[in-house]
């Protein structure tokens, strides 16, 4: 059936309500024609399809090109660096390791991955999204009983970028962004109009009685506090992992806070006692459309910059086979429109067949060359896989990561020194910590390290050396916690040592 309009539908659906937006796919600016919001427990046995049926029937959405959204909290996703700027060996690499992001194997997964920036080195910077091909497919039943089929799936963490930098904060260039949504939230860091950390969870807290009051108790930790107070420290740990990776070790500037129709006024200043920071609500949705309002949900608008093709960055998480599916029905489809129009033809006029016959086998004979073009990517992928497989061979074989693990822990002084962590950073190189009886006994552990330059090859051991010792008591004993740091000094050592 041929689409009657141009409209552009966004719907977030799952048990915790309904969201559904309709913008002018025509129009030169967004321009939102209508929103609904549906808040409620849709968890009962085809309770979400019955309302979103209803939906789509009464709103005409079956009308308009269909996008959907799939919510952080649900899946996993990873910002990394990876040595290559092509898209397709990206895309291997990714299948590659992807179990040692999730415990599944690349087949049960829908991987896809967004370029964040070009490294001038030959590397990029990728967010990479890896879904359970069985969430996708519930997520797409659920649309398909309600009698809607999206073009696209949406990440929402990649649609709240677009959304954010589409009307980005005046003063800010490193800003962490909390969306809160029903059933969980998410946290993003941008930096410099870039995305630089993400993390999503999944949470049972009720945002809109918290936005209204942020000092009752909610009951929902271990702790009696308030919900303002779990969200607080839920963004203090988030913010605390991204300084640990971030390469300067600085903090944001600001923390910004939107909701699904949310006053977060209240709620940003009771984070901003609780944090000790800059905190206000981010509402730029009303900026984002001709008629936009801040009570739009800023993934929803998102969704609808990148279904312009006006996002920054996207990732879709359709499963292929249903993309394919659906082009081979296109095409079956417009078969069946030249096979009919070539039969009315063959009856006005017959001269017109064999023409009408050759159309049809130009079609087929594209349809082939499609396939022909399509069939070298899977011995490229496998080409790829086994050039990656033999690489990592080499790198096992060298065993130098191994070896300095060795030099660390041999080093240590027996019965005296324990290490409870180890950090190994490419561009800074090796930091531990652990506990100690004696002061003396950090200093000898240092001492060892250092040893170790001459006696093993590891010259950049010659400049380890303890950041600080601070007594302690453990167990009724006085101990001793200590950092030792084991800096490398240049670019050159770092590629010969990790």
């Amino acid at each position: 059936m041929a689409r009657k309009t141009e409209n552009i539908s966004v719907l977030q659906a799952d048990q915790h309500g309904i969201a559904w937006l309709r913008v002018d796919g025509a129009a030169k600016r967004l321009s939102v024609l209508d929103f609904v919001r549906t808040p409620g427990d849709f968890s009962a046995e085809g309770a979400l399809e019955a309302a979103l049926a209803d939906l789509v029937r009464e709103r005409g959405i079956a009308n308009d090109r269909v996008f959907s959204l799939l919510a952080r909290h649900d899946l996993t996703t990873r910002i990394l660096t990876l040595p290559s700027h092509e898209r397709q060996e990206i895309t291997s690499m990714l299948q590659f390791s992807a179990e040692e992001f999730v415990p599944f194997s690349a087949s049960e997964l829908i991987i896809n991955h967004a370029v964040l920036r070009e490294l001038p080195n030959g590397e990029s910077v990728v967010f990479a999204a890896l879904a359970h091909k069985d969430l996708v497919n519930r997520h797409l039943a659920v649309l398909n009983n309600a009698g809607v089929e999206p073009e696209q799936i949406f990440l929402s963490t990649t649609c709240l970028v677009s959304a954010v930098l589409a009307a980005p904060p005046k003063g800010l260039n490193r800003y962490a962004l909390v969306h809160l949504a029903p059933g969980g939230l998410e946290i993003a860091v941008l930096d410099k109009g870039a995305l630089v950390y993400s993390r999503g969870t999944g949470s049972g807290q009720n945002w809109a009685a918290i936005a209204e009051n942020p000092e009752a108790g909610s009951g929902g930790g271990l702790l009696e506090e308030s919900g303002a107070e779990e969200l607080a420290s839920e963004i203090r740990g988030t913010l605390a992992a991204y300084r640990r990776e971030s390469e300067d070790g600085e903090g944001v500037e600001a923390v910004l806070v939107a909701g699904d129709g949310l006053d977060t006024v209240r709620l940003c200043a009771s984070l901003a006692e609780s944090l000790g920071r800059d905190c206000r609500p981010a509402d730029m949705g009303g900026a984002l459309a001709a008629n936009g309002s801040p009570d739009l949900p800023l993934p929803a608008l998102g969704a609808a910059l990148t279904a312009r093709g006006q996002g920054r960055i996207s990732i879709g998480l359709l499963p292929e086979h249903v993309a394919e599916k659906r082009k081979m029905r296109g095409m079956k489809l417009l078969s069946l429109r030249v096979a009919a129009f070539a039969a009315v033809a063959l009856l006005g006029l017959g001269g017109l067949y064999w023409q009408a016959v050759r159309q049809r086998g130009q079609l087929v004979a594209e349809l082939e060359a499609r396939i022909a073009r399509m069939e070298p990517n899977a011995a490229g992928i496998k080409e790829k896989r086994e050039q990656l497989k033999i690489l990592r061979r080499q790198v096992d074989r060298k065993g130098s990561l191994v070896e300095q693990l060795a030099a660390v822990v041999d080093a240590a002084p027996p019965e005296r020194v324990n290490i409870t962590r180890i950090s190994l950073e490419r561009q800074s190189g090796i930091s531990l910590w652990g506990r100690a009886k004696t002061v003396n006994d950090v200093a000898e552990f240092s001492q060892n390290l250092r040893n170790r330059a001459v006696a093993e090859g590891l010259t950049f051991f010659s400049h380890a050396h303890s950041l600080y010792e601070q007594q302690a008591v453990e167990q009724g004993q006085q101990i001793f916690t200590y950092q030792i740091d084991i800096p490398l000094t240049d670019e050159k050592e770092a590629d010969e040592t990790l």
